[in-house]
């Protein structure tokens, strides 16, 4: 068996992963890398999974009455240049998985298991967790794994996020709502802007969705514009412009022209409104605390107004009395930047 050493994250990880990557590890304790054999590795049944393909099909031939033999023949052809590259270099990433009785059970690294048995491995190296995680710290593992994957689509990405979100939100006692991008930010270790832009797509109408899942649209900031557009007209518009290949700096127009449109509206009924005249800006009232945070994450964002940031992470969300006060001191040091 290989001497056991214990796991370090390479340095090579992308900008912001390292708090995901910090956070998972505190979560699930030491991890250890170790060649195990494949024909102790099994899928996790309660792990949703990307491919049909199983392992008993690659060890004993697919069965030509399965009534799934052309898709899994497909998959099979899809993993032969993995399986190639694995023949001819070995595995560079791990793969994870957590003890399960005398086996071991797949948390991430599906298509290099695969693979390696197309290659005709005996072995694969596994980072291995003693025992299994939670929803919540398998989801952000996944996560994790699959960060440095070229080929991982928008709309996989989505899918993985969705999973995070519903696993956070279940073990907090949220509803799924209720995690705002600054939530998301935390549990990707990516930058609120970033955030923002996933929680953007994710609340998209069914025509953005279907344009992500047929990889029509593969770009999240282009996704996210898009998604924000509320004039029909002017979304469908910068739909046409973006299936045609236009930048993002072109799409951000279409965006400038929805928003002059929502000013314009409200302005000409202002000048129709007769009365008394008022002397302060009422911005309002929603009974959702999940758009209140939205509002304010927003808010926070600007350059102007991040270094209020600090005084508002310890807000509690679900007290509306703390909301209100928070949005009062909030216009309050805003008033004195704007002075």
């Amino acid at each position: 068996m290989a001497k056991k050493k214990v796991f370090q994250i390479s340095n090579a990880l992308t900008e912001g992963l390292e708090e995901t990557v910090s956070a998972a590890h505190n979560y699930t304790g030491e991890l250890r890398v170790e060649a195990i054999s494949l024909k102790r590795i099994e899928l996790d049944p309660e792990n949703p999974r990307d491919l049909i393909l199983t392992f008993d099909d690659l060890y004993h031939g697919i069965d030509k009455n399965d009534k799934d033999y052309n898709r899994k023949t497909d998959e099979k052809i899809g993993l032969a240049t993995l399986a190639n590259s694995i023949h001819e270099q070995g595995i560079i990433n791990p793969v994870m998985v957590y003890k399960f009785g005398d086996k071991y059970r797949l948390i991430a690294g599906e298509r290099r298991t695969l693979a390696s048995i197309i290659a005709g491995k005996t072995e694969i190296q596994a980072k291995i967790l003693d025992s299994k995680p939670n929803e919540l710290k398998i989801s952000l593992l996944q996560w994790m794994e699959n960060v440095e994957r070229k080929d991982l689509s928008l709309h996989e990405r989505l899918y993985n996020l969705q999973k995070i979100m519903a696993a956070y939100a279940a073990s907090n006692g949220l509803e799924l709502d209720d995690v705002a991008p600054s939530d998301i930010g935390r549990l990707l270790g990516c930058s609120l802007p970033h955030a923002m832009n996933y929680a953007a797509v994710l609340v998209a109408d069914n025509q953005v969705k279907e344009l992500i899942r047929h990889n029509k649209i593969k770009n999240l900031e282009k996704a996210a514009l898009i998604a924000t557009i509320r004039s029909e007209g002017i979304k469908q518009a910068a739909i046409d412009a973006c299936l045609s290949g236009a930048t993002l700096k072109k799409l951000k127009s279409f965006s400038t022209q929805d928003k002059v449109k929502k000013i314009v509206m409200p302005q000409t009924r202002m000048a129709e409104t007769r009365g008394r005249q008022a002397f302060a800006i009422k911005l309002g009232s929603t009974k959702k605390s999940q758009v209140a945070r939205f509002i304010m994450d927003s808010i926070l964002m600007n350059e102007k107004a991040t270094h209020l940031k600090k005084h508002f992470d310890a807000l509690n969300w679900s007290d509306y009395k703390s909301i209100n006060h928070a949005f009062k001191q909030l216009l309050k040091a805003l008033e004195q930047i704007e002075a």
